[in-house]
């Protein structure tokens, strides 16, 4: 678990976050509250998928999209309003969440099913404690495989 991590607040305006994610060079962040409990996550692929109409964000959706062609600057307009909301109206506000007793094995399965980076909070309190990533997750690994020899 990655500890020490970049956050966002939910009085931050899209605009801010996305400077902030591009300036940090990272895709997502959580978003904390003043007592570090994460209200949600904030990304680039949060943010596209709150720009793509319904239809194309639906589990069953469209599978052409040759008629979206003009819609660029529909999409262009929507991306433009967003940036002036609030985090709290563009975040991701239940994220899949990993438990700090969760088995190694269980956080890795997860991560391949979900993608990363995924929080891990206090049961209870959802008070955040850090991140794992694929990249802790296979640091981890390699932490065990050395100190098992």
């Amino acid at each position: 678990m990655v500890d020490k991590v970049v956050s966002l607040t939910p009085d931050q305006t899209v605009e801010e976050a996305m400077h902030v994610l591009e300036t940090r060079q990272i895709r997502t962040a959580p978003v904390l509250d003043e007592n570090n409990i994460l209200l949600g996550m904030f990304g680039f692929e949060t943010l596209l998928k709150e720009m793509l109409p319904v239809s194309v964000r639906m589990p069953s959706g469209l599978q052409r999209l040759g008629f979206v062609r003009g819609a660029k600057p529909d999409i262009a307009r929507r991306l433009r309003k967003m940036k002036a909301q609030k985090l709290t109206d563009a975040m991701n506000r239940d994220p899949i969440v990993l438990s700090p007793d969760l088995s190694v094995w269980e956080g890795i399965r997860k991560l391949a099913k979900h993608g990363s980076p995924l929080p891990v909070v206090e049961h209870g309190t959802n008070r955040f404690l850090g991140i794992v990533t694929e990249q802790s997750a296979i640091a981890e690994l390699e932490r065990d495989e050395y100190a098992s020899r």
